[in-house]
């Protein structure tokens, strides 16, 4: 017995629509690449070890490897603004006070007594691993990175933005520890567009 033509259509329709396309694979960060060189997030950070905590807002920048981030009232000094590249790093406080060192994680606990990755999140907000460190990586069906282990610190993304065809992360959580940090990005900028930007954080600080 022949099945009607309009029949064998409609079979066919519904299978489509069954089966929905998978969204295309954000394109792979390539740190090299003049592109991806300037970018700027602004956002907000909480940070909670043990009974303690502190909330922020942040501005990130980077340049070509050279970076810059600026903490907005946290850890009862108003300010903190750390800038480093290859060869080092330096920390200044809100009352004029400067520091200098190799490493910018230590830096910042010797100064400032919390525990704040800033090597490993200057990639880790980007959602790639940190270069030549070992690491565990779990990704979407879309390809994004949604779960990493690296450095000693568990992190998770659950939110993300389109941008220039790719996905940027825009909500991670990180653990180590009895430490759990909290980074909430507003707003990604590339390009000409984190050129343009003022160095302005974001005014409310709670994530």
């Amino acid at each position: 017995m022949r099945t009607p033509y309009g029949l064998l259509l409609l079979l066919a329709l519904a299978g489509c629509a069954s089966h929905p396309a998978r969204e295309p694979a954000p394109t792979a960060l390539d740190l090299s690449s003049p592109r991806y060189a300037l970018w700027q997030i602004r956002g907000r950070v909480s940070l909670i070890k043990g009974e303690q905590g502190w909330h922020a807002s942040l501005n990130w920048r980077e340049d070509a490897g050279r970076y810059r981030l600026d903490l907005s009232g946290p850890l009862g000094q108003g300010a903190v603004r750390v800038e480093g590249d290859g060869a080092g790093v330096r920390l200044q406080t809100a009352d004029g006070r400067d520091y200098v060192a190799q490493d910018a994680d230590a830096l910042v606990q010797t100064v400032t007594g919390w525990q704040f990755p800033v090597a490993g999140i200057r990639y880790w907000v980007r959602g790639v691993p940190v270069p030549g460190e070992q690491a565990v990586v779990n990704t979407d069906a879309s390809g994004r990175m949604v779960h990493l282990v690296q450095s000693g610190w568990d992190i998770s993304y659950d939110r993300f933005q389109d941008l220039e065809g790719r996905a940027w992360p825009t909500r991670l959580r990180l653990t180590a520890d009895d430490i759990s940090v909290r980074l909430v990005v507003d707003e990604w900028m590339l390009g000409t567009a984190a050129a343009d930007a003022p160095p302005k954080a974001a005014s409310d600080p709670s994530p």
